[in-house]
């Protein structure tokens, strides 16, 4: 293992020389190669991570590479392209895991084509199979009075009446049972899911399995009656939901044909033997990660806590509900935000204890507004303190940190949370090298948002972010 050198002066030049634009990517196609198997909120560009990447090595030796707020596996992937020997990916997010994974792992051409075609028969098989039973469930539903566009009756006992139907024709389709299924899912589209889950499950190789799980999870998103341009948890209107139906098999062959050229892409663009570890693991903790062994680390974290910023979580559940992954339980599904930076208020009584001066000052302009939120606003850099301390433990001397930051507002307080990441660091041996501005024109985010939760009381969300490059300058 080489030793790392300092290369901050060198770094410093490269990124002056840079226009001002360079790092705003406007217009540049951000879904290439496994990059677009799958839609996940606030993701971050790849060519930010490919151009920063590509800047260190051409000044520093690097092999491992470490993103512990990995998402959907962006850096994972550009990290792997990049011939690292060993990349790193965290997340507590269980479809982030599944999406890295897939996105990371090489399927050969001619594999994938075998595989499509068998899953493809097996699907058409099913439907002949079960033809009846699709056909007359909304005749069923109709004479027993019932409203699909209802909350009560068929949103919350869908499973019940299913069960139901389902045994008149003695049929063992197993059925998923989430609270409120038939609210978030028509009767017929339910039906259809679950037949094609059923043969994506009865493929033995895991990679491949995994992939058409990829495909089923954007398809049942999309299918399912949430507002698909919303990353929190909304459904179509009522009137609506009626008049909704969806061609569930039809959309899932439209995904799994566009995600299948785009593995192929990446296994003729693949020919190295990096190796990714992904884990579903509290940045916090890092233990799937050896102490003193990253090279580099490139990462955006949360802008702040899920309820308030992006919901991972909630726009993760109607894939959820229906991949059955393991890493949670039914109901721990729903907690997921509430697991991140964050998501968990400190005391009514807390002080400001964190070694950023520009944090304490925020806090007590807030505090001095809003109490409750100053409390969540703490969280959330309390939590982002732990990180980078857990994080800075596995970097070795020398190495850099690449912090994709953006600075929102509560209750009319800007938070710079690029100078709180600098100051924050110093307590542990981190010292800034660089602060690059960018503009942030591909990153899906809802445009506005509201800061004091009062309707109608809206503001435009960030438009740009900050690039803070640190570099652990002791052991």
């Amino acid at each position: 293992m080489a030793i790392l050198r300092d290369i901050d002066e060198q770094l410093t030049e490269e990124f002056k020389k840079l226009p001002i634009d360079y790092w705003d990517f406007e217009g540049e196609d951000t879904k290439e190669l496994t990059h677009g198997l799958h839609n996940y909120p606030a993701v971050m560009v790849y060519p930010i991570y490919r151009n920063l990447i590509s800047i260190v090595k051409k000044h520093g030796e690097v092999e491992t590479l470490l993103d512990p707020f990995m998402g959907s596996g962006t850096g994972l992937v550009e990290g792997k392209l990049a011939g690292f020997k060993k990349v790193y990916g965290t997340d507590l997010n269980p479809l982030a895991v599944l999406l890295s994974k897939v996105k990371t792992t090489v399927l050969r051409e001619d594999a994938i084509d075998t595989q499509d075609n068998l899953i493809r028969n097996k699907i058409e098989q099913a439907y002949e199979d079960n033809k009846q039973l699709l056909e007359n469930i909304d005749n069923f539903i109709t004479e027993k009075g019932l409203d699909v566009s209802d909350k009560k009756g068929w949103g919350t006992d869908a499973h019940v009446i299913l069960r139901e139907y389902l045994d008149t024709y003695n049929s063992d389709l197993k059925i998923p049972n989430f609270k409120n299924m038939g609210y978030w899912f028509k009767p017929r589209v339910i039906l259809e899911l679950q037949l094609i889950k059923d043969e994506i499950l009865q493929i033995e190789n895991e990679d491949f399995r995994n992939f058409f799980l990829v495909c089923f999870s954007e398809t049942a998103r999309y299918v399912s009656n949430t507002r698909n341009g919303e990353f929190k948890l909304f459904r179509i209107k009522k009137e609506k939901v009626a008049s909704f139906n969806p061609d569930v098999k039809m959309e899932f062959y439209k995904y799994l044909d566009r995600n299948i050229e785009k593995i192929k892409d990446f296994d003729r663009r693949c020919n190295n033997d990096c190796e990714v570890s992904v884990a579903f693991e509290d940045t916090r903790i890092l233990d799937s990660v050896p102490d003193n062994s990253i090279d580099l680390m490139i990462t955006s974290p949360p802008y702040g806590d899920s309820k308030t910023t992006v919901a991972y979580g909630q726009f993760s559940r109607p894939s959820l509900w229906w991949l059955d992954l393991e890493l949670m339980d039914i109901e721990e599904l729903n907690q997921v935000d509430n697991n991140l930076l964050g998501g968990k208020k400190v005391d009514k009584d807390f002080e400001c204890e964190l070694s950023s001066r520009t944090l304490e000052k925020a806090i007590k302009e807030i505090k001095e507004k809003d109490l409750d939120r100053a409390r969540d606003v703490y969280s959330f850099y309390e939590d982002l303190d732990k990180a980078m301390e857990s994080i800075t433990k596995k970097m070795r001397h020398n190495s850099y940190q690449f912090w994709v930051v953006g600075n929102r507002t509560v209750k009319e307080v800007k938070l710079l949370t690029n100078e709180i990441i600098s100051e924050l660091g110093e307590k542990y041996g981190l010292v800034e090298v660089y602060d690059i501005p960018r503009n942030i024109p591909n990153k899906v985010m809802p445009s506005r948002n509201s800061p004091t939760n009062e309707t109608g009381k809206t503001v435009s969300t960030m438009t740009n972010e900050h690039i803070v490059v640190l570099r652990k300058d002791r052991e």
